[in-house]
């Protein structure tokens, strides 16, 4: 069994820092909230405030997956859900051409078309894809969207509820509300008692207390206390983004490269305004944390140090994620970002 570097529970009042440094001064810093909880809803780490409310944003993507995974499980051998598109349902991709393929093919499975989707159009999030486009003259389509998967999905969902695929994306809507009671059951608690808008896809925006996120997560890694339809559901994505880690993120995008390296071990997705939700499946542990002020750079620097802390040897792959340097145009190092506090900072494995 995997045993933590730190005596757990762990638990203060004070949140964790990230600092930037310049010179081995301190240029800007961050404050972090983080819950990690067991199955029973246990906060095992709690640093900050664990009652925060907050919104996951695309953070709670696997757990939404869940209603659509669930009913997957009887469908056809002609209909069944692929691993890669486990992963594409959950993710908040770049928008690469693999992406666009993997989200076009789950559409016309069910006979369904890119027309419906209500997520809203942009260019491709990565860099060099972008170039591309704009370079071949592409025009920005709803299925570059980061959350066409799991907009695609919703659609699929929608089809094997018996619901029209109009208003999809409306909490009133069964899709929605299929969503809303899995996510419910997932942590505990009535979600519509909190604050709850749009998100920037278009689908709905919940909120909840960042502990009651991370027990979630903890049902999504430990199953036994689900029912069985439901366990199948999450180990159905658990595998699914494990199988196609490139599906979640794409290039140069931590989601991805966290799940390369650890494969089943962790599930793990980021949301926006510096939100990181995590499943550490062999301790049956769920993660949920929050940078005040949305940087996401931090989170993902806090993240090295969680799962330092709870006992996993980080690769060289993740040292740009977890222990980054900065550097000017020129190429020379100028600055690093590094953890102050409760956790110890993350150790790289040597390749």
């Amino acid at each position: 069994m995997r045993q933590p570097r730190q005596s757990l529970p762990l638990i203060s009042a004070e949140p964790m820092q990230v600092l930037v440094r310049r010179a081995g001064a301190v240029e800007s810093s961050h404050t972090i909230d983080v819950a990690i909880c067991d199955a029973q809803g246990s906060v095992l780490v709690g640093l900050g405030d664990v009652e925060h409310q907050i919104f996951p944003r695309s953070a709670m993507k696997p757990l939404q997956a869940i209603a659509l995974a669930e009913k997957s499980i009887h469908l056809s051998e002609q209909k069944k859900l692929t691993t890669t598109e486990y992963s594409l349902i959950c993710a908040s991709h770049n928008g690469q051409r693999i992406h666009v393929d993997s989200a076009r093919h789950l559409l016309k499975k069910f006979d369904l078309s890119p027309d419906l989707l209500v997520c809203g159009a942009h260019w491709s999030s990565d860099q060099p894809t972008a170039i591309s486009q704009i370079r071949s003259l592409e025009v920005p389509t709803k299925i570059l969207n980061n959350c066409s998967g799991k907009h695609a999905g919703m659609l699929v969902l929608a089809s094997l509820l018996g619901a029209a695929p109009d208003g999809y994306a409306a909490l009133s809507h069964p899709v929605q509300q299929s969503i809303l009671g899995t996510l419910e059951t997932m942590t505990g608690i009535d979600l519509m008692q909190f604050p709850h808008g749009v998100d920037g896809c278009g689908a709905p925006a919940l909120s909840g207390p960042l502990g009651n996120w991370a027990r979630g997560f903890a049902l999504f890694a430990d199953t036994t206390a689900i029912p069985p339809d439901r366990a199948s559901a999450c180990a159905l994505l658990r595998h699914g983004i494990a199988a196609a880690p490139q599906m979640l993120a794409g290039e140069r995008r931590l989601c991805s490269a966290l799940a390369a390296a650890f494969g089943q071990q962790i599930t793990a997705k980021v949301g926006a305004e510096g939100v990181y939700g995590a499943a550490f499946h062999e301790l049956g542990l769920g993660l949920m944390m929050k940078c005040r002020d949305g940087s996401r750079r931090a989170v993902e620097v806090a993240l090295g140090s969680i799962i330092h802390l709870l006992g996993y040897d980080c690769p060289p792959s993740l040292g740009e994620y977890f222990a980054p340097r900065l550097y000017n145009w020129a190429g020379g190092e100028v600055g690093d970002i590094v953890i102050e506090g409760a956790v110890a900072p993350v150790v790289m494995r040597q390749s």
